[in-house]
C-alpha cells in the first residue's frame, strides 16, 4: 500500500470529516449549553429582604404557555420553632445530630386563580452552597408539598393531565404567609433565598 494510495481512497472521507466534527460538536454544544441552562434557575431577577418585589415568568401545561405575576416578601430566617407540622402530642421531632432546622419566612400575593404550586425554594450560604427545600427525606415527614402556597388552599394546579380537575380545593386568599422548612449542617449561615417556577427564570432575595 502507498501513502499516495491510501489519500486516494480516503479523499472524501477526509473532506466530509471537518464537517462531520462541526456537526456533532454542535449538537454536543447544543445539548449542554440547554441542560445546563434548564437545570436550575439562572436568570434572577435580585430583591433583598423586607421587601416587596413583582415577579413575573411562565409556566407550561397542556394548554402551553401560561403567564403570570406573584408579589413575594422575604421576611427573614429563623431556627424553625415547630418542625414540618405537628406530628402528635406526645411525640416531638428534632432534626439529625448536626443538622439545622431553618424555616423560611414568606408573605405572597397573587390572583386566588394563579397556579403557583408548582413552586422551588432554595437557600444558599455565604459560599454558595445550596439547600434545597424537600418535601420528603428519612427525616422530613409532613412538609407541604409546595413551599410557597398555603396547603390547605394551595389554588389551582397546572393542567398537566386531561381528565384531571386542575382544582385543588379551597380559594387561596388573595395574601398569604408561610414558613417553608430547610434542613442544612449547623454554623451554616443562609445568605441567599432562591425561588422558581421553573428554570431559567427565578427570584434570589437577599438576606439582611
Amino acid at each position: 500500500m502507498t501513502r499516495a494510495g491510501w489519500w486516494r481512497r480516503n479523499r472524501w472521507g477526509l473532506v466530509a470529516l471537518p464537517v462531520a466534527a462541526a456537526a456533532a460538536l454542535a449538537a454536543a454544544s447544543y445539548r449542554v449549553e440547554a441542560q445546563w441552562w434548564l437545570e436550575k434557575p439562572r436568570d434572577l431577577q435580585h430583591a433583598t429582604q423586607g421587601e416587596w418585589v413583582t415577579f413575573s415568568s411562565s409556566q407550561y401545561d397542556r394548554t402551553g404557555d401560561v403567564p403570570f405575576s406573584v408579589r413575594v416578601r422575604l421576611d427573614g430566617v429563623r431556627p424553625a420553632e415547630e418542625l414540618f407540622g405537628p406530628v402528635s402530642d406526645d411525640y416531638e421531632l428534632d432534626p439529625p445530630e448536626g443538622v439545622q432546622a431553618i424555616a423560611v419566612d414568606l408573605e405572597l400575593a397573587a390572583p386566588p386563580d394563579v397556579p403557583l404550586t408548582s413552586c422551588d425554594l432554595v437557600v444558599r450560604d455565604t459560599d454558595g452552597v445550596e439547600y434545597d427545600y424537600q418535601i420528603a427525606s428519612p427525616s422530613i415527614e409532613n412538609q407541604a408539598t409546595s413551599p410557597c402556597v398555603p396547603p390547605d388552599a394551595r389554588g389551582p394546579e397546572l393542567d398537566l393531565i386531561e381528565g384531571l380537575d386542575p382544582d385543588t380545593g379551597p380559594r387561596r386568599p388573595d395574601e398569604w404567609r408561610v414558613s417553608p422548612v430547610v434542613l442544612l449542617p449547623e454554623g451554616v449561615e443562609v445568605a441567599e433565598v432562591v425561588l422558581s417556577w421553573g428554570p431559567p427564570d427565578g427570584l434570589l432575595i437577599t438576606v439582611s
